[in-house]
C-alpha cells in the first residue's frame, strides 16, 4: 500500500520540489537587480528613506536623464559595443580555424590540445594584467580601444575554440567529400561549406565572446587610465560612482542602461545559444 502511494505521488512531489527550489534559487538570483533597478526609478535621496521601499512611491526617470545627459553615459556604451562587437568577430575568426584544425585533422594530441587551451584560460586575469600593460605600453596603445580588442580576443579564443570544436566534429565528412569532387579547395569548404552549417555554434561562441568583453573591467580599468573617451561601461560606472558618492540613483541608472542591450542580445538569440550548446560533445 505503501509502495504503491510512493510510486503515485513521487514524480509530483518532485516536480513541486524542484520547482520551488528553482524558484528560490531564481529569487536569490534576481534580488539584487530588483534592488537596483527599483533604486534606478527612486528620487534622489530616496534610497535612504527607512522603511525600505520595496517599490518607489513616485517613480521617476531622473536618474536616468542625468546618466544620459549630464554623465554622457551612451560614449561608453558605444565604446563597449565597439570593443565588444570587434572581439566577437576576431575571436570567431581565430577560434574557428583552430577548432577545425582540431576537429578534422588527424594528430595524436587531440584532446589535450583542447586542455592546455583550457589551462591557458583558467589562469587569473590578475595574474596577465601587469604583462599585458607593459606590452600594450610598449606598442603605444595604451588609452585606445585596440588596447582591449586585442587582448580580449585571446580571453575569448579558449572557450570558443571548445565550442566550435564540439560543433565542427558533429558535422559528416560527407560533405567536404562532396564539395572536394566538386573541386573546392580546402579553405573554401571551410568558408562555403562548414560555416554556414555551423551557424548556432558560431552564434553562441560569438555571443558568450560577447558579453564576456562587454562586462569585462580590469583590463579596461587599467588600460584606459581614466581617459572619458575610451573608458567602457563597468569603468564609467566606477568612476562616477566615487565621483558622485552618494548618488545611488545615478549608478543604478548606469547599471540598468548597461544590462539592456547584453539582454537584449540574449533574448533575441537564445535559441541559437542553446541550439549551438547542446549539438553534442567532442568525440574521438
Amino acid at each position: 500500500m505503501i509502495n504503491a502511494w510512493s510510486r503515485k505521488y513521487r514524480k509530483p512531489i518532485e516536480t513541486v520540489a524542484s520547482l520551488l527550489i528553482t524558484l528560490l534559487i531564481t529569487a536569490f538570483c534576481l534580488s539584487p537587480l530588483y534592488w537596483v533597478l527599483i533604486t534606478s526609478f527612486k528620487e534622489m535621496g530616496a534610497e535612504y528613506l527607512i522603511p525600505i521601499q520595496l517599490w518607489p512611491e513616485e517613480p521617476t526617470l531622473q536618474a536616468y536623464a542625468a546618466v544620459i545627459g549630464q554623465l554622457d553615459f551612451l560614449t561608453p556604451v558605444r565604446n563597449s559595443f565597439v570593443v565588444a562587437l570587434f572581439t566577437a568577430a576576431l575571436a570567431l575568426v581565430v577560434s574557428s580555424l583552430s577548432a577545425y584544425a582540431i576537429a578534422r585533422m588527424r594528430f595524436k594530441y587531440k584532446v589535450e590540445s583542447l586542455l592546455i587551451l583550457q589551462l591557458g584560460a583558467m589562469i587569473p586575469p590578475v595574474v596577465t594584467i601587469a604583462p599585458t600593460f607593459v606590452l600594450l605600453r610598449e606598442l603605444g596603445l595604451l588609452r585606445t580601444l585596440p588596447a582591449m580588442i586585442i587582448p580580449n580576443v585571446f580571453y575569448n579564443v579558449p572557450l570558443a575554440t571548445w565550442l566550435l570544436a564540439s560543433y565542427f566534429v558533429e558535422l559528416p565528412y560527407e560533405l567536404e567529400d562532396a564539395a572536394k569532387v566538386d573541386g573546392y579547395k580546402p579553405l573554401q569548404i571551410f568558408r562555403k561549406v562548414v560555416l554556414p552549417l555551423s551557424a548556432p555554434g558560431l552564434f553562441a561562441a560569438g555571443v558568450f565572446a560577447f558579453i564576456g568583453t562587454f562586462g569585462e573591467f580590469m583590463l579596461a580599468n587599467v588600460v584606459t587610465m581614466g581617459l572619458p573617451d575610451v573608458q567602457t561601461v563597468p569603468v564609467a560606472i566606477q568612476n562616477f560612482s566615487f565621483q558622485f558618492r552618494q548618488q545611488y540613483t545615478w549608478v543604478s541608472a548606469g547599471i540598468i542602461l548597461a544590462l539592456i542591450p547584453v539582454v537584449a542580445l540574449v533574448i533575441i538569440f537564445q535559441r541559437w545559444v542553446i541550439r549551438g550548446l547542446t549539438a553534442g560533445a567532442v568525440k574521438y
